[in-house]
């Protein structure tokens, strides 16, 4: 008696169809993935059908991504493309890092703000103006602490002393710069209210300062953003990653205020 007759007699016995008895695949047929196109063996359950279209899915994704032929289809090539990793531009590791910059380097100025001493801070928000435009003071000169009660600006170039010293002058902080031979001494006074106030408004400069170079950090990674996001990247994708961007503006912006806070609060206590 041949193994389909048999199966049918037990098929009777049961009362079940005979369609529901298949002889099971052989290996080479699992190994070659052919598997997907057979029914196993006893296959009246749900769940081993389920598993079953899972394993073909799976086997099928793999295989996705194999060489293709010399006459392998366009749409073959398409879902190579497609289902190759989205090289990203934009790296947040690196803007955060660059956000912790510019957080530091406001720190550090702050250090060096002492209320009725001289500080170099107190010039580093100074303007100057020059024929075409205007320029930081620290990009023009070095500022350093001549004495307790002095600083000395030395300009990199001899050309810049005068609008340097006009623009000091000018700046609105009561300081009333003098030129001597190829520097510039600024006299610092002692700590009043009046001194006191002026110096609040040149730490307002320099948080916002330290603010713009975060933002201008947030900008570009935007932009690198907006390019990444026309490869392959979903809607809900990119508003993630705004988020996060977001995210660290917001964490390093706070720390410049909570820094700024606290100096002040310095400040107003001398």
């Amino acid at each position: 008696m041949s193994m389909r007759a048999l199966f049918a007699i037990t098929a009777r016995q049961l009362r079940l169809p005979s369609s529901s008895f298949r002889i099971a695949a052989p290996a080479a047929a699992v190994a070659s993935g052919s598997l997907c196109s057979r029914q196993p063996l006893l296959a009246s359950t749900a769940s081993f059908n389920l598993s079953t279209q899972q394993q073909c899915r799976e086997y099928g994704s793999s295989k996705k991504g194999a060489k293709k032929g010399k006459g392998g289809s366009k749409k073959g090539k398409e879902d190579d493309e497609d289902s190759g990793p989205v090289e990203m531009t934009l790296d947040l590791d690196k803007m955060a890092e660059q956000m912790e910059h510019s957080v530091g380097r406001f720190a550090e100025e702050l250090q060096a703000v002492r209320a009725g001493r001289a500080s170099p801070a107190i010039l580093n928000g100074v303007r100057v103006v020059l024929k075409g435009g205007s320029a930081s003071l620290p990009d023009l000169a070095m500022i350093a602490v001549k004495d307790a009660q002095n600083l000395i600006v030395i300009p990199n170039s001899p050309d810049t002393q005068r609008p340097i010293e006009t623009s000091i002058r000018s700046a609105g902080l009561g300081l009333n710069p003098r030129i001597e031979k190829d520097a510039i001494i600024v006299p610092v006074p002692k700590s009043t209210k009046e001194s006191r106030e002026k110096l609040l408004k040149s730490l307002g400069a320099m948080a916002e300062n330290a603010r713009v170079h975060v933002r201008k950090n947030r900008q570009d990674a935007m932009k690198r953003l907006k390019a990444d996001s026309k490869d392959n990247m979903t809607p809900d994708e990119v508003k993630a990653w705004e988020r996060d961007i977001q995210t660290a503006t917001d964490k390093y912006t706070g720390r410049i205020e909570e820094q700024l806070k606290a100096k002040q609060r310095e400040i107003e206590r001398t």
